[in-house]
């Protein structure tokens, strides 16, 4: 075997994202996709949680409705970083007054009260979890690194008029009858048009939040359409021969008698077997060739000569496949070619091998 470095020049890896789109419904729990309640709990059951007395719903396994509550509240609804953990309001997004990071209350997401005391808060910063909600997740086996951004679409089918909900781009979902007011951020004398859950694109995780209306989607049957997202590294390595390299041929067939296969035995190759087809192994298989059945006991031949076809000037050998190996001689893949390539002693030529990975 002939190996060759390639420069780290000639090596290319191109991320780029791809996306593919599934729909889910409530009876999918075999796949991963579960619609559980949450709830919030009181003093009495806090302190005196149990499995027993505390609702549950059962898939695979039990998902409790108040750990399951303040778990998500922890994750995503009070986090420090975005909003104060010691208030339970919505906050909106910090601002910036003299260095320090302000923030400041509103009665609604779009509140445009001219009071100084509120702002009028604007996504994606804008989360409130209630006393109860509904959630429904997403396995990672199906969304991949993220669900993609505006690709959610909830259907659910117990509502009569239908609705559908879909996000925004920002985490958060909206009634799609109430986009126009929605965009706008104006709602209407209903509230209609606000936002009604959010989603955690990262986790693959929707939850409810709006405790009116909406309050029973997610609990019932629905169906989910979203995008999946994986990134995938396209792989470009140049191989260049140069004059003269790669000629020499180790295809038994083109030694005199066919010698050229070759296997060892004796006390040398005993001592060396934990050698042989590791980067510790200096035997020169480029020129002799390997095989481990062709000998007998009693006679061994190591056969260097070639054919008379094989000695000719004008003869040459052709590149049909090309391995490509890591620092320990292990091959990691493989490339053909879609005929045989002659390698002319006096061309250099240049292969590119090219494959994509996640």
């Amino acid at each position: 075997m002939i190996f060759k470095n390639i420069d780290s020049d000639d090596i290319l890896i191109s991320p780029f994202e791809v996306n593919k789109t599934f729909t889910v419904t409530n009876n999918d729990s075999g796949s991963g996709v579960y619609s559980i309640p949450i709830t919030k709990g009181t003093d009495s059951n806090l302190y005196s949680w149990n499995t027993t007395s505390d609702s549950k719903t059962i898939f695979t396994a039990s998902f409790y409705e108040i750990p399951s509550y303040y778990m998500i509240n922890t994750m995503y609804y009070r986090d420090v970083n975005q909003m104060l953990a010691s208030k339970d309001y919505i906050h909106g997004t910090p601002i910036n007054t003299d260095g320090f990071v302000e923030y400041t209350k509103t009665s609604h997401l779009y509140d445009t009260n001219a009071d100084t005391s509120k702002m009028v808060l604007r996504r994606p910063k804008s989360r409130q979890l209630h006393n109860s909600a509904n959630v429904i997740s997403i396995p990672q086996e199906l969304f991949g690194e993220t669900v993609g951004k505006q690709s959610i679409r909830l259907v659910d089918n117990d509502s009569s008029p239908q609705v559908i909900l879909q996000d925004d781009g920002y985490g958060n979902l909206y009634d799609v009858a109430f986009s126009s007011s929605y965009a706008s951020r104006q709602p209407n004398s209903n509230n209609s048009g606000s936002v009604v859950g959010n989603i955690f694109y990262d986790d693959g995780l929707m939850v409810i939040t709006d405790t009116g209306s909406y309050s029973a989607i997610g609990a019932g049957n629905f169906t989910v359409t979203f995008d999946s997202t994986q990134t995938i590294y396209e792989r470009e390595y140049i191989c260049k021969l140069e004059e003269d390299d790669f000629l020499h041929t180790t295809n038994r067939s083109l030694k005199v008698g066919m010698s050229g296969s070759v296997g060892f035995h004796g006390t040398n190759y005993n001592q060396n077997t934990n050698l042989v087809g590791t980067y510790r192994d200096s035997t020169p298989y480029e020129m002799i060739g390997f095989a481990t059945n062709s000998f007998q006991d009693s006679q061994y031949e190591i056969g260097t000569e070639l054919i008379g076809e094989a000695t000719h000037s004008d003869f040459a050998t052709y590149v049909t496949t090309i391995g490509l190996y890591n620092d320990n001689n292990e091959l990691m893949a493989i490339g053909k070619t879609a005929k045989p390539i002659k390698n002319d002693k006096e061309m250099s030529l240049s292969f590119v091998v090219r494959f994509d990975t996640n």
